[in-house]
């Protein structure tokens, strides 16, 4: 798979998404933040531990920003019990999982997450390489179309795709995946070019 170095079950899951990762926190940390602050449209009042829900989350991403994933992990927790649909809650809980080893606490969190927000692609990503380090190609193949069309520039996404559907057979569409991504992303290279 593209940019790798960690491992599932011994294949490369996504460096992309470990940049993404340190590149995502502050973001989720300014959005959710931001929510907090926000004022309704009228229809609903603001939940009243909202901003308690966005300091707890804020409190995780600083822990989990220092490599304090038991701590960070807490503070996540905390901010579902303030927020119980928060999905960068459950986001971050399964990144910790995911750190941690526990891939199959992580699925079940970016699942939740994916019910919360179906087109979240971060969350589509991570469970697509650990989908496809379980050995469930299709499932793989699944969550990275759902990612390309979510996200068209996706390069990861449709280098990913490409493979997989290469690796059963359907070269035309996975030839078409690979040189997607490389229009998107020069800097990778097709595996098949040699």
């Amino acid at each position: 798979m593209v940019g790798t170095d960690t491992t599932v079950d011994g294949t490369p899951a996504a460096a992309a998404t470990r940049r993404a990762r340190a590149c995502l926190a502050p973001l989720v940390l300014l959005v959710a933040l931001g929510l907090a602050g926000c004022g309704n449209s009228g229809v609903e009042p603001p939940k009243p531990d909202a901003k308690k829900a966005a300091q707890a989350l804020a409190a995780g991403l600083d822990a989990q920003s220092h490599g304090k994933l038991d701590d960070a992990a807490d503070r996540y927790r905390e901010a579902l019990k303030y927020d119980n649909k928060n999905k960068y809650a459950f986001y971050n809980l399964a990144l910790v999982d995911a750190a941690q080893s526990n891939y199959g606490a992580a699925e079940d969190k970016y699942r939740v997450v994916l019910g919360l927000d179906p087109a979240y692609v971060p969350a589509l990503f991570n469970l697509a390489i650990i989908r496809k380090g379980k050995g469930d190609d299709a499932e793989a193949i699944s969550l990275y179309r759902r990612i390309v069309v979510a996200d068209p520039k996706n390069a990861g996404a449709h280098m990913n795709l490409g493979l997989l559907l290469r690796t059963h057979g359907n070269k035309v569409e996975g030839n078409a995946q690979v040189r997607q991504a490389l229009l998107l992303d020069p800097k990778l290279k097709d595996p098949a070019a040699g």
